[in-house]
């Protein structure tokens, strides 16, 4: 008898998402928690697993979206929200990297000006803006610094400004909260803010702007900024296509770049346990982009030129002059400058994960 060849995880994965929406049979049902069987025997050895198993998880939502079933064995692979913190800020090269060359860069820019208004677009628990005021210090003529921090969560903004205030430096520093979302934010209070503190002003967004829904609302804040007239404009964004409304090219997209960030995970120099919980947070990501309908989804990541796009036509230009670029990422990341899309990426293999770009006012 004629055997024939076995598909990979991949392929049989993506066989049932070319099913979705309209042919979820029963039939197909019993193949994904099939998939799901295989996949869970030896997931915490097998990132292809893992990623698939965490790609039904996300999918089983459109089979059941009442009642999704929440599969006990992966609980075992969460872990603490400090420990969580740690691990992005300090091992996942992605996250530390590109925190530190935007914070130099933003030093450079600053250069001997007295006075630094800063607005920082979704600041979470200010980690970065600490890391920020920290490098300052090499600004020996800088007497003030005003943090605008906007965040639509009132825990971590709350958390954000014990922490920024929580040290000392050789400037006076000052913290204005703003609790609301960035494309719910007063522009025009935002503008009188800005010229009252006065200072060189410089804005920051790190993985903040994919989360406003639509493309208009878009375009409106990266206008709003433009008016406030910034020095600089640093972005930091996922380049990756899942904006796109088509679901299954949604799934390839979003599928190639989670399976080259946890090819990055598998490399740290952290427990299989890290590592793991690690996987599940992403996994929180992929549910999200593959679990949520359009309306629902929060995750809508674009591409890096579409954002080079969106900043060229509303006032902007992209610049070459980050500072601060280490020698070596390690992991096999290459770090380097795309003049066409006006973004320095960072890439792993076929896949340029995470992009930063540096914007000046095109007067």
């Amino acid at each position: 008898m004629k055997s024939f060849p076995l598909p990979t995880v991949f392929e049989a994965l993506d066989l049932v998402m070319r099913n979705y929406p309209d042919n979820f049979s029963d039939e197909v049902r019993l193949e994904i928690e099939a998939l799901l069987d295989y996949c869970l025997e030896g997931l915490d050895e097998c990132s292809e697993r893992f990623l698939a198993t965490l790609f039904i998880k996300a999918i089983r939502k459109h089979i059941d979206p009442h009642n999704p079933p929440e599969h006990i064995y992966l609980k075992k692979f969460e872990v603490s929200q400090i420990e969580l913190f740690n691990l992005l800020v300090k091992q996942f090269p992605f996250v530390r990297y590109s925190h530190e060359i935007i914070n130099k860069s933003i030093v450079n820019t600053v250069g001997t000006n007295e006075k630094l208004t800063f607005l920082d677009v979704g600041i979470g628990q200010g980690v970065q803006t600490v890391a920020l005021l920290n490098e300052l210090s090499e600004c020996y003529t800088l007497k003030e610094v005003t943090i605008i921090g906007i965040e639509p969560f009132q825990e971590a903004l709350v958390a954000a400004e014990a922490n920024i205030l929580a040290q000392t430096y050789h400037f006076n520093v000052k913290f204005i909260p703003v609790l609301d979302f960035i494309e719910a934010c007063d522009f025009a209070a935002l503008s009188n803010v800005v010229k009252r503190e006065g200072g060189i002003f410089i804005v920051n967004e790190s993985l903040a702007l994919h989360h406003i829904q639509d493309l208009a609302n878009r375009h409106r804040v990266i206008s709003a900024i433009r008016a406030l007239n910034p020095a600089s404009f640093f972005l930091t964004e996922p380049n990756v296509d899942h904006f796109e409304p088509d679901f299954y090219r949604r799934f390839q997209n979003c599928y190639d770049h989670f399976y080259h960030i946890f090819q990055v995970v598998d490399l740290l120099p952290v427990t299989s346990k890290e590592k793991n919980g690690l996987k599940m947070f992403f996994g929180r990501e992929i549910e999200d982009i593959i679990g949520g309908n359009d309306i629902e989804r929060f995750e809508k990541h674009e591409p890096s030129f579409r954002w080079a796009e969106k900043l060229t036509v509303n006032g902007f230009k992209t610049i070459d002059n980050f500072t601060g670029l280490p020698l070596d990422v390690g992991y096999g990341i290459n770090l380097g400058f795309d003049k066409r899309n006006g973004c320095l990426g960072f890439k792993f293999k076929t896949e340029t994960v995470i992009s930063l770009i540096h914007a000046v006012c095109d007067n």
